[in-house]
């Protein structure tokens, strides 16, 4: 009897994913020129490049001169909570870009239990080589805006199921988890995954907006997200983040983004998706208006 717990409510398919190197392709570069201001607050001066998708999860799109430094420490908050968090092991196992190398740890804790069921968990430190790696991305509703609900009755940020692979660097996720249990002479091993839905809707939020800034420009539409985004107002997002009802088709890029409009919904729409490369799940963003 398989003797391993994963804080998930759908594990889907756990099945092996290759490491970085020479699997996820390289996010081309792309440089749009300065709006001339923060594209969040107006601010004027001092204004300090934006990588549209984060740096540390390959990011190579940057919106020149655009974050002002207040904006960017607010940004800079809910981006660092999902990378460490929810995206800590992916970037590992990926080998995914960081500024400070030097600091990745080699060791990685992991929750055991030995001898029996009645006793208690135990974390211990796993090498990287070695580390059961769970990847996850929330599922949401399509949102309330596409859907023609009002803004009055969509919810603040919620997720009632998880996308989640399980990875290793060198095994079957499985045939790790099973060579785990015999090494360590366990009864039992709990890998976890941890999604922080708030953050993660506002990072989506900021990549949207920073994305339609870049496409169509400062001027180009009315935002919707500022609130969202600078002044942690939750209280409505679903009616302008969400996720398509269906699981597509990896593809061979590391991260896309588009541009939607459609006729019968007054917005603009951003798709985001990801690591598309590893099949995670499609957003969609409502930015605003155009004007």
């Amino acid at each position: 009897m398989k003797r391993y717990l994963c804080t998930i409510y759908n594990t889907m398919d756990s099945n092996n994913l290759p490491k970085l190197d020479g699997f996820l392709p390289r996010q081309p570069s792309e440089k749009y020129t300065s709006p001339g201001k923060c594209i969040y607050c107006g601010e004027k001066n001092n204004l300090s490049d934006e990588h549209i998708i984060p740096f540390a999860l390959g990011g190579n799109i940057i919106l020149e001169k655009s974050s002002c430094p207040d904006c960017a420490t607010l940004t800079s908050a809910f981006e660092l909570t999902c990378l460490r968090t929810m995206y800590g092991p992916l970037r590992l196992l990926y080998s995914l870009p960081t500024r400070r190398p030097k600091k990745r740890p080699k060791k990685l804790p992991l929750k055991v239990k030995f001898n029996s069921a009645e006793t208690e968990w135990q974390t211990i430190l796993i090498d990287q080589k070695k580390f059961p790696f769970l990847i996850t991305f929330p599922y949401f509703e399509t949102p309330g805006i596409v859907n023609g609900n009002r803004l009055y009755e969509s919810e603040g940020p919620k997720s009632k199921k998880l996308w989640i692979r399980g990875a290793s660097p060198y095994y079957s996720f499985h045939e790790l988890m099973e060579n785990l249990l015999v090494e360590l002479k366990a009864y039992s091993i709990f890998p976890e995954s941890k999604a922080e839905i708030p953050a993660f809707c506002k990072l989506l939020a900021k990549i949207a907006h920073s994305f339609a800034v870049a496409k169509i420009g400062i001027s180009g539409f009315k935002p919707f997200l500022k609130p969202l985004i600078i002044k942690n107002d939750l209280s409505h997002c679903m009616y302008y983040v969400g996720s398509t009802g269906n699981d597509e088709p990896p593809k061979n890029r590391l991260h896309d983004l588009n541009i939607l409009e459609f006729n019968n919904i007054n917005a603009i729409l951003v798709k985001v998706r990801l690591l598309c490369k590893l099949g995670t799940p499609t957003y969609i963003v409502a930015v605003g208006t155009r004007k």
